[in-house]
C-alpha cells in the first residue's frame, strides 16, 4: 500500500478556479477582489471586517480574515503629547497595525505553493492545540501533514512521519515542530493564507486567487423574513 504524500496546511493544493467557490459566487461590493482586500481594506480599513454590517442584496460573500483578539477590543487612547484629530484613522490604524499582511519568508515546502502565511506583527496572544480528530484527517483531509500534533496529544495512529524521500522523520525533529506550528497558527487565525496581489488569477499569475472568505446568509427570525442575519458564518482559511 503506498504511503500517502503528506503536505503542510499552506502548502496543500487549491483546486481550479472552476471548483472553487469564491470564484462563481458575488463578492462583497467592499472586498470585490483578493488584491483589494489585501491591499486596501486590510491596511487603511480593516474595520469594514470588523463591524456589522449589511452587504449589497446581489452579493454571496465577503473576505474576512480571522482576528482572534478579545471583543470589545481594547484599543489604547493617544499619549496626551500626540492628540488624534481623527479618531475613525486612529482606530483602523490600530487594527490595521494587528492584521496578519506581513509575509514571511517562504519555507522549501511553500517555495511552489500559490499560497503565502501572512502574519500580524503587532499582537502575540498565546496559541494552543487541544485537540485533533484522527478520523476526520483520514476521511477528509488524508494529504494534511500535521507534524507532530498527535505525538504532542498523545495519540499515536498518525505519529510517523516520512520526509520527501521516504525516510522516517524524528518526532522530535525542527521540521515535524514547524510543520505542526504552521498548522495551529493557521487554525487559530494568527496567520492568514493568501495568494499574493501580482494578479487576481493567483499569487504568481499561476493559480487562483485565494483570501479566507464568509458567507453571508439570511433566513426567517420570528416568523418573518428578516434578510441579512448575523455577520456570516464560520470563516473558510483554506
Amino acid at each position: 500500500m503506498a504511503t500517502t504524500t503528506k503536505l503542510p496546511i499552506s502548502a496543500l493544493p487549491l483546486p481550479p478556479p472552476s471548483h472553487l467557490l469564491t470564484h462563481n459566487l458575488i463578492p462583497d461590493s467592499h472586498t470585490p477582489s483578493v488584491s483589494v482586500f489585501q491591499n486596501q481594506v486590510l491596511t487603511t480599513k480593516p474595520s469594514l471586517q470588523r463591524r456589522a454590517r449589511l452587504l449589497a442584496p446581489q452579493s454571496h460573500f465577503s473576505y474576512v480574515s480571522p482576528l482572534p483578539l478579545p471583543f470589545p477590543y481594547d484599543i489604547e487612547p493617544p499619549v496626551p503629547s500626540e492628540p488624534v484629530e481623527d479618531q475613525g484613522l486612529y482606530v483602523e490604524k490600530w487594527l490595521s497595525n494587528r492584521e496578519a499582511v506581513h509575509e514571511r519568508t517562504p519555507t522549501s515546502n511553500m517555495a511552489s505553493s500559490i499560497l503565502r502565511k501572512y502574519f500580524p506583527e503587532n499582537r502575540g496572544q498565546p496559541r494552543e492545540l487541544m485537540g485533533l480528530s484522527e478520523t476526520g484527517l483520514k476521511d477528509c483531509l488524508p494529504h494534511l501533514d500535521v507534524g507532530d500534533a498527535f505525538s504532542l496529544l498523545g495519540a499515536p495512529a498518525l505519529a510517523n512521519y516520512v520526509d520527501e524521500e521516504g525516510s522516517p522523520c524524528p518526532s522530535d525533529s525542527e521540521a515535524v515542530v514547524s510543520v505542526r506550528q504552521e498548522l495551529v497558527d493557521v487554525l487559530s487565525g494568527h496567520a492568514i493564507l493568501m495568494s499574493g496581489s501580482k494578479t487576481d488569477t493567483g499569487g504568481d499569475g499561476s493559480g487562483p486567487a485565494f483570501a479566507p472568505w464568509s458567507l453571508r446568509y439570511s433566513g426567517h427570525q420570528f416568523g418573518t423574513w428578516a434578510g441579512q442575519l448575523g455577520d456570516g458564518r464560520a470563516i473558510s482559511i483554506r
